[in-house]
This record gives C-alpha cells, sequence and structure tokens, in this order.
C-alpha cells in the first residue's frame, strides 16, 4: 500500500510541475483529490501513526488558520457594518474555501511525514523533485513562445515561455535549491563508489546534478521574476550559511564558505543586472506596471487594516473589500493581492496574525535545535529543504504562491520531508487513533473537497459557456451562479443579461432582461456593498 501511496505523490509532483495554469481551480481539485485519496487509504491501512516534533508547529499553525476561518464564516458581515469585537468575515464563501485549502495543505504534510520514513526515501523525492524542476525549464528554454502551453492550456500568444513567470520563479528556485543540498550530500558517497571500483559513474552523477543546479538556477533568471530571483538568491545564501554555521567546525572553513557564497551571488546579481534587455526579450517582459499595481494594492491593504486592526476583514474575503478602498480602479478583477503574509495579516487582523507569526518562529526553533544533533550526511539535505521553504516564503511577500497547485504542492512535500522521523529518530511517539477518530478524519477529507469541487464546476461553465451563443451562454452562467454563488460569478451572470437586453428586439424580452439584471445585482449588492462593478450594473439595468 505505501508504495502505491508514494506513487500518487510522484505523479502528483510531475502533474503539478507543469501546472503554471493552476490560478484555475481544476488543477487544485486534481492535486486535492489524489491527496486525499491517500490519506483515506493511509486512515485504514495503518495501525500506528507517527507524530514528530517539528510536526507540531505545522500542526498548529495550519490547524489555527482553519479554526479560526471556520470561526470568522460563523459571523459573516458586510461593508456597511462596523468592525466586531468578535472574529467575522466579509465573505463567508471564500473564507470557507481557504479553510478547505488550510486542511489540504495540512494533510499534505502529514502524509509526506508518514510515508518518508528513511534517508533514501528523502533523497529519491528530492531527485525527483530536481528533475521536474528541470523538465519545466527545458520546455521553456527549449520554446521561449510558450508552444508547449498551448498544448497543455489551449492558451498561446505572447505571453512568453511560462503562463504565469513569477510562480515559475519561485518553483524553479526551489527545485534548484533542494537540488544542491542532494548534489551536496552525494559527495559523501565517493568512497562507496571509489571501493566498488566505480568513480567513472560517481563523477558523472555529480557532474549531472551540478549541471541541473545551474539549468535551474539559469531558468529562474529567464523567467524575468524578480521575486523568483531574489528569493533564489536569499536560498543559496541560507543554504551556505546553514551548512557553514552547522556543519563545518572550523571558524576559517566558515568563513571561507560565507565569503565565497557572497562573492558567488554579487557575480551573478552583476550578470544579470549587465543582460536586463536580454532576459526581458526572452521572457517577453516589455512593461512595470505589475510594480506600480502592486504597490498600489499594499497601500490599499494597509489602509483597510486600519479600519479592521483586531480580527481583519476575514480570510480570503479581501477581493469583496478591496475596490472601495482602491484610488483607481484596474481592469482585471483582483482576486489576489499578490502578497501572501499581507493578505493573511489583512484576513485575520493583529490578534489572529500572532499565533500564525508564533508558529512560523516556533518551527524555526526546533529546526535549528534539531539540525545540531543530526549527522553531516542528513545535515546537508535538512539545511537544503529549509532553505527551499525561505525561498517560497520570500517570494510570497510579493505574490500569492500559497495559492497555485504546483509552488504549493513542492513546499508542503519539502515542509512535509523535514517532518520526517528519519530526522528525530529518538523523540518521536506513534500513536494508534481509534475507530472514530480515523472516521472523522475520512469525513473531514470529504467536507474539504465540496466548496474547491464546487468552484471548479463553476470555472468550467463560465470558461466554455463564454464562447456560446447568448441564451445558452445565460444557462451556463446560471447553474455556475448556483454551483459557486460569488459577487464575480453573479456579476458574469448579471452582465449577459444586460448584453442580451441591448440586442432584443422585442420590448418585453428587453425588459425582463434588466429585470433579471437588476434584481441579480441588487441581490448581491445587499451581501456586498460598495462593489463598483455591481454598482455599475445596478444603475444600468434600472
Amino acid at each position: 500500500m505505501d508504495v502505491f501511496l508514494k506513487s500518487i505523490l510522484v505523479l502528483l509532483l510531475f502533474f503539478v510541475s507543469f501546472a503554471f495554469a493552476g490560478a484555475e481551480p481544476w488543477a487544485f481539485s486534481v492535486m486535492q483529490g489524489g491527496i486525499m485519496l491517500s490519506i483515506w487509504l493511509l486512515a485504514f491501512s495503518r495501525r500506528h501513526i507517527v507524530i514528530t516534533p517539528l510536526f507540531k508547529p505545522v500542526l498548529f499553525t495550519l490547524g489555527f488558520l482553519t479554526l479560526f476561518a471556520l470561526l470568522q464564516s460563523a459571523f459573516p458581515q458586510t461593508l456597511l457594518d462596523k468592525a466586531a469585537w468578535y472574529p467575522s468575515t466579509l465573505m463567508r464563501l471564500y473564507t470557507l474555501e481557504h479553510a478547505s485549502l488550510f486542511v489540504t495543505y495540512l494533510l499534505l504534510c502529514f502524509l509526506v511525514s508518514q510515508l518518508l520514513q528513511t534517508s533514501r526515501e528523502l533523497k529519491f523525492f528530492a531527485m525527483l523533485a530536481a528533475l521536474c524542476g528541470l523538465a519545466v525549464a527545458l520546455c521553456a528554454l527549449c520554446m521561449p513562445d510558450g508552444d508547449y502551453i498551448y498544448y497543455l492550456a489551449g492558451k498561446k500568444g505572447g505571453i512568453g515561455p511560462f503562463l504565469n513567470r513569477n510562480h515559475a520563479g519561485i518553483f524553479l528556485g526551489m527545485s534548484a535549491v533542494m537540488t544542491l543540498g542532494y548534489t551536496a550530500v552525494s559527495f559523501l558517497d565517493y568512497s562507496r563508489f571509489a571501493a566498488n571500483g566505480r568513480k567513472g559513474p560517481f563523477c558523472f552523477r555529480q557532474i549531472f546534478f551540478s549541471l541541473v543546479f545551474l539549468g535551474l538556477c539559469a531558468g529562474t533568471v529567464f523567467t524575468r521574476s524578480r521575486g523568483g530571483m531574489l528569493a533564489l538568491g536569499i536560498g543559496i545564501f541560507s543554504y551556505a550559511f546553514l551548512c557553514a554555521g552547522f556543519i563545518a567546525k572550523n571558524t576559517k572553513t566558515r568563513l571561507k564558505g560565507l565569503l565565497l557564497t557572497l562573492t558567488a551571488l554579487v557575480l551573478c546579481s552583476g550578470w544579470v543586472l549587465s543582460h536586463v534587455d536580454e532576459i526581458n526579450a526572452f521572457a517577453h517582459r516589455v512593461s512595470d506596471t505589475s510594480t506600480q499595481t502592486r504597490k498600489m494594492l499594499y497601500r490599499t491593504s494597509l489602509n483597510m487594516l486600519k479600519d479592521y486592526p483586531l480580527w481583519g476583514i476575514g480570510i480570503g474575503a479581501m477581493p469583496v473589500a478591496i475596490t472601495s478602498y482602491m484610488p483607481q480602479r484596474l481592469n482585471h478583477y483582483v482576486e489576489r493581492l499578490h502578497s501572501d503574509w499581507l493578505e493573511i495579516l489583512l484576513g485575520t487582523g493583529y490578534i489572529g496574525f500572532l499565533p500564525v507569526l508564533f508558529g512560523v518562529l516556533w518551527f524555526i526553533k526546533k529546526s535549528f535545535s534539531r539540525m545540531r544533533r543530526l549527522p553531516a550526511r542528513k545535515q546537508f539535505l535538512f539545511a537544503s529543504l529549509l532553505s527551499g521553504l525561505t525561498v517560497m516564503s520570500i517570494g510570497s511577500a510579493v505574490d500569492f504562491d500559497f495559492f497555485i497547485p504546483a509552488t504549493a504542492y513542492l513546499f508542503f512535500l519539502m515542509l512535509g520531508m523535514t517532518c520526517s522521523p528519519s530526522y528525530d529518530k529518538h523523540h518521536i511517539r506513534a500513536y494508534m487513533p481509534p475507530a472514530l477518530l480515523r472516521a472523522a478524519a475520512v469525513l473531514l477529507c470529504i467536507a474539504a473537497c465540496i466548496i474547491p469541487l464546487q468552484k471548479t464546476i463553476a470555472w468550467r461553465l463560465h470558461l466554455f459557456g463564454s464562447g456560446l451563443k447568448a441564451q445558452s451562454k445565460i444557462a451556463a452562467y446560471q447553474n455556475a451562479l448556483k454551483h459557486y454563488p460569488s459577487p464575480r460569478y453573479a456579476l458574469y451572470l448579471g452582465n449577459a443579461y444586460y448584453n442580451q437586453s441591448l440586442r432584443a428586439e422585442n420590448t418585453h424580452d428587453k425588459k425582463a432582461l434588466r429585470a433579471k439584471a437588476h434584481a441579480l445585482s441588487l441581490q448581491y449588492l445587499e451581501k456586498y456593498p460598495k462593489e463598483k462593478a455591481l454598482s455599475r450594473l445596478y444603475f444600468l439595468s434600472r
């Protein structure tokens, strides 16, 4: 059974490597389905589960976010209400969706910690992650016009080698740092290869993975993702710092390692800065409007936080509140804040964010404590896992990587690997959950799948309905709104009603369609007031 469960993890790893269209709900639903299936099988095939000390901060942080989201969703409010003294949310549906997301990530981390319990298994998955990243990088470098994206996602035309360069940069950066750790720990196998007279295969293997690391670094640079390049540089420095600080015993050796790392970073940064135009041309980046948009979103979110400082606006509720605070209207729908840390702070407020910060610091403290006690062979890979987590943590400060299946899956896979019993064999505890608890876990899995699946169905109906004729489009949009009743899908349907009324020749049909658009906009404005697009539809359809 363990082999089958590990195979699911491997298949999902290769799937999400090409899921840079992963802002769409279908990719998350596929990932969630594989994780949930694995959890159900694990619940009934194993009598004992293992909890390591490093898993406790992860359980605390994600468990708190889940419970906090459920608590907020029990007290829905609107923008017209005064800030409550208790946790509440401005968008119950989105907050429940985020609770499902936190449960999925927690189960993925738990699943990995149960299945990967030996150094050999950890090295194997580190190698697979490196090869997945290399496959993505090669596709992008060999097809810079995004041809492979056309075959996978049906999208083409001036998008460059990546459907989303920022998420690709973080994914490749995490893969590069993990490859660096695998390559370093493999050097310790020299004596074993030499004793068997296999120096040639050893040199070939090391050269190959060194080239993989360089290829992933080059892929990160050519994504032209500033967050990805910055995070990769910090990740490499973090790895060198951890190795020099915890592995090398000689002070001079530590200083030499840090000096060489800093020198390499300066040289690489100088090369990147001297070839900005060539990299921009390759990555199809011709404007810098994203920087100004991000700054505007950050300033707006801080203004919102001033009005909701204690408990925030509700986890995930940012899209329904931000438009009324923005100084200028954007042409596209604002679904993410482009900063995961700031979005969590805005959603939970200062009181809710403090336990999250405590959980992160608790994990860092226990990780450093654990690394000091590990043998050198395990320290190299453990340091690369921590550095890979640092890569995404830095990238999430300027983007929304936790909501993209590709980056989120790799991040929580690495987080689960750090919680492996292989790194803590003397302080782990085995538990035998009762049948009732196992059944509750299965029901929790099912409940966590409901809203993401509804969102996926609604997304599919909207995607394919947008190209249909007027009546069929309206029917598809109506069905989508039934599955996922969000103001965004209500706006799509209301606009479809109004646009069809402009083309209607019969006066009765024209009035009926406008009445439907008006009633729909009124219904959702009562729940989500100050939605500018819905307000515009409301006045147009009167």
